[in-house]
């Protein structure tokens, strides 16, 4: 419909240009005898009004294509009328109303017939005013009619109007008729093509079922999210791989609406995308499609990126189509290009040998900074593209091209070549290249990575070096230490005879080349291994400085080992560190005398803590009982006069309690000063343990009562078992004293014992302040520790539980503790398997 409408329009407006055109015919004979009127006479004619009309038709001709066409239609109507109807205004002719007629039947021909009729009333309005204006003679033409006739530029006008008239009249219906006929062909031939499209059309729908089944397919096995949604943004379908990317059962994601549903995406930078900026989204509001807008769906610490694409499917009851590609592991694979991207240029940028790596036409693809700088380049990427023609000499390029081809052919590597250039201050250099092949995947060479090293300055000084070897090794053969040198890569370089003979060698060549650290180092005087990471000469390359041991050994050939005493120095040339020098000597007499004044030592380093524990023992147990014993003789001394004899004896009888327990101390010390130097021979014999307890409380009750403490013990009689009743004293005296000692005022302390199968357990149990981990841990220790103040500031020597622990060792027995701070203690001793319980 719209390109018949078009063809309508074409059609109209044809005809209206040609309307314009016979305008301009009919007003341009009149234009013409008015102008020639004006030059011959001097004056116009009436009708050379005709020669504005013509310019203003002309005017309407040039303009024809700027204008609309009903205005255009209308003002050739009204062109046409006002012809009409000047021409019988001025010369009463009948013929002038045909323009009047024409311009009717144009514009009903045009437009309709509407605005016919409505010309058409004007038309006959304004001839029946002429008419009345003639018969009233309100105009007169000034114009003899005879005269007008007999004039032949009269009858040219008429006939001309007459002639022009039929012409469009004749011309315009002809043409719209042959209009209506090819208009009713195409109609014939469209309904054809209708038929045609009808029957393709069910074609089509067939196909489109068939299609339907194998996209619902396809839309649950792609791998790529899809989501469809509806004109208000709720998602009424999603495919598998919408499920697993989301995180979301279909259940779920059935009930979302994209305009209310945050699902935390955020750009590439990590800042927040608004929910209306987000794909799906923007396309409902808006109707733009979106492609490839990359995002990143927040899950907790994880972010997950996707590729997001939204387009709107033109059908109702449907929104917008969105996909979903999962780019997670192309991001990370993203991200791990990059750092190796800049760790690669990093290392072209740095490394001092020469690095180039070739296609297989011979361009460079990347190199190194160092292969810049010498042929003269400011940066590395400027030799990319470039072949060997275009950064060196001819020959040297054509040496290089050589041995490339060699590579290519062959597809083996080109190692230690050795060639000579010039650098960019035309300098002659030597270097050393590696060439090596890179294959695709059929094993075709594709290019060549090339590695040279500068290897002028070593050359040079290869002879210099073998004249001072000359030298040195004059030198090194005179001394008395054995001296070698190692490379970096661990080799001996050179050994001098002293060296050789403390080694067992028969010459210098058995060691020379070999690895000095495998050969002489391997292994400690443990028989552990050394790792040459951890080996003190080697330390010397990578300190920079001088090493030096006497601990350690060097072995011969014949893997027997001495003791050594070197001195590892790193040899640096031009501040680079080339190597090291090794001195060493034979220690092994020198280490047999450290070692009789190693044991001397010790021994006399005993024998003063040996002094110092007897010390304090004596000052820690000695110092209660002899508090009793001055208080009580002072007492007696100060009061002798005002007291009985029965109280004296009562007095004299504690001070002699007091000095019996304080003699069976001292020989309890004495007794572990024995153990202490290794004299004391346990003498175990079948002991009561309750009876050694009551012993032990009974010497502890005038401590404890001081405190208000009540000692208890719950052991039941009979219970014997093989042990030093001395050692078994002591250690009971200690752990009892110690538990009085944190105990509170009031407090009550136990020893019971528990049996596990065969063997006893003594347990001291307390309910004093307990002791934190850290204290704990510090217990039993053989070492002097402080001593901790009791619960009434009383103050101990710090070696009690130390004479515990080393008694119950040489029982061979065990003893532990078990506390919790501000609840009291437990201490548990074994005392071996029972030996009678009766």
């Amino acid at each position: 419909m719209k390109s018949l409408r078009n063809e309508i329009n074409t059609v109209r407006n044809s005809l209206m240009n040609y309307a314009i055109l016979c305008l301009l015919i009919i007003t341009l004979p009149a234009t013409v005898f008015s102008t020639l009127h004006l030059i011959s006479d001097g004056y116009l004619p009436d009708y050379g009004i005709s020669i504005l009309e013509t310019l203003f038709i002309l005017s309407l001709y040039i303009f024809r294509n700027k204008i609309g066409n009903r205005f255009k239609a209308h003002v050739i109507t009204i062109s046409f009328i006002v012809g009409g109807l000047a021409g019988n205004l001025f010369f009463g002719s009948v013929g002038d109303q045909f323009l009047a007629v024409i311009g009717i039947a144009l514009i009903t021909l045009f437009y309709g017939k509407k605005p016919g009729i409505i010309y058409f009333f004007i038309v006959f309005s304004g001839f029946i005013i002429l008419q009345i204006m003639f018969s009233e003679h309100i105009v007169e033409r000034n114009l003899n009619y005879n005269e007008y006739f007999n004039d032949i530029r009269n009858w040219i006008i008429s006939i001309i109007t007459l002639i022009v008239t039929a012409i469009i009249l004749i011309f315009s219906i002809s043409f719209f008729y042959h209009f209506l006929i090819n208009l009713v062909k195409d109609l014939e031939k469209k309904n054809n093509e209708l038929d045609i499209l009808n029957t393709a059309y069910k074609d089509v729908m067939a196909k489109l079922e068939t299609s339907e089944k194998k996209y619902k397919g396809i839309f649950k096995t792609l791998k790529e999210g899809m989501i469809l949604t509806d004109e208000e943004g709720n998602i009424i379908d999603c495919n598998q791989a919408t499920e697993d990317i989301l995180g979301i059962p279909k259940e779920t994601i059935l009930t979302i609406n994209l305009h209310s549903k945050n699902f935390n995406l955020v750009y590439p930078d990590l800042s927040p995308i608004p929910n209306e900026e987000c794909p799906g989204v923007k396309t409902l509001v808006n109707g733009s499609p979106i492609y490839n807008f990359e995002v990143g769906m927040q899950n907790g610490d994880n972010i997950k990126w996707l590729i997001l694409n939204s387009a709107t499917l033109k059908a109702e009851g449907y929104g917008v189509f969105l996909t979903l590609n999962d780019i997670s592991e192309i991001k990370k694979l993203e991200k791990e290009q990059i750092i190796f991207n800049h760790y690669f240029e990093t290392f072209l940028e740095h490394i001092t040998d020469y690095v180039c790596f070739k296609d297989r036409e011979g361009e460079i693809v990347f190199c190194s900074q160092s292969l810049a700088r010498i042929t003269g380049h400011c940066y590395w990427k400027d030799l990319i593209g470039k072949n060997y023609d275009d950064i060196f000499p001819l020959d040297v390029a054509k040496n290089f091209k050589g041995e490339d081809d060699i590579v290519y052919q062959t597809g083996q590597k080109l190692l230690g070549s050795v060639n000579t250039f010039y650098d960019n201050n035309s300098e002659l250099r030597y270097e050393q290249t590696n060439k090596i092949p890179l294959f695709d995947d059929n094993k075709n060479v594709v290019g060549i990575i090339s590695i040279s090293r500068d290897i002028t300055e070593i050359l040079r000084e290869k002879e210099l070096i073998k004249e001072k070897e000359e030298k040195i090794n004059l030198l090194l053969n005179s001394t008395y230490e054995g001296i070698y040198g190692v490379d970096l890569e661990g080799r001996c370089t050179f050994i001098n005879k002293s060296g050789v003979n403390m080694l067992g060698y028969s010459n210098q060549e058995e060691v020379l080349g070999q690895n000095i650290h495998d050969l002489i180092h391997h292994t400690d005087s443990n028989g552990v291994k050394i790792a040459m990471s951890e080996c003190k000469i080697n330390r010397a390359f990578h300190l920079r400085k001088g090493m030096h041991s006497d601990q350690e050994i060097f072995w011969k050939k014949d893997n027997m080992s001495f003791d050594v005493e070197y001195f590892s120095f790193p040899q640096i040339h031009k501040d680079e560190v080339v190597g090291c020098v090794v001195t060493f000597i034979d220690i092994t007499q020198r280490k047999e005398s450290d070692k009789k004044i190693q044991l001397f030592t010790q021994e006399l380093q005993k024998l003063n803590s040996d002094k110092d524990k007897f010390i304090k023992i004596l000052a820690h147990d000695l110092k209660a009982p002899f508090h009793s014993i001055l208080g009580l003789s002072e007492f007696i001394i100060k009061n002798i006069e005002d007291i009985d004899a029965e109280t004296v004896k009562e007095y004299t009888q504690e001070i002699y309690s007091s000095s019996e327990k304080t003699y069976s101390l001292l020989e309890e010390v004495l007794f572990w000063l024995k153990v202490q130097t290794g004299k004391l021979t346990p003498l175990n014999t079948e002991v009561e343990i309750k009876s050694i307890v009551m012993h032990v409380i009974d010497l502890l009750q005038p401590t404890a009562q001081q405190k208000n403490i009540q000692l208890e013990c719950l052991i039941p009689n009979g219970i014997y078992v093989y042990f030093d009743i001395n050692i078994l004293r002591t250690i009971l005296r200690n752990l009892i004293s110690n538990s009085i000692k944190f105990t509170p005022e009031g407090g009550k302390i136990e020893v019971e014992h528990q049996q596990i199968e065969n063997h006893i357990q003594i347990i001291v149990k307390d309910n004093g302040q307990g002791m934190s981990e850290d204290k704990k841990n510090k217990l039993f220790t053989s070492q002097i520790n402080a001593s901790y103040q009791g619960t009434q500031q009383e103050m101990g020597s710090g070696v009690g539980l130390t004479i515990v622990k080393e008694l119950l060792d040489v029982q061979n027995q065990e003893i532990w503790v078990e506390t919790e701070e501000g609840k009291g203690s437990k201490f548990i001793f074994s005392v071996g398997e029972i030996a009678k319980n009766d």
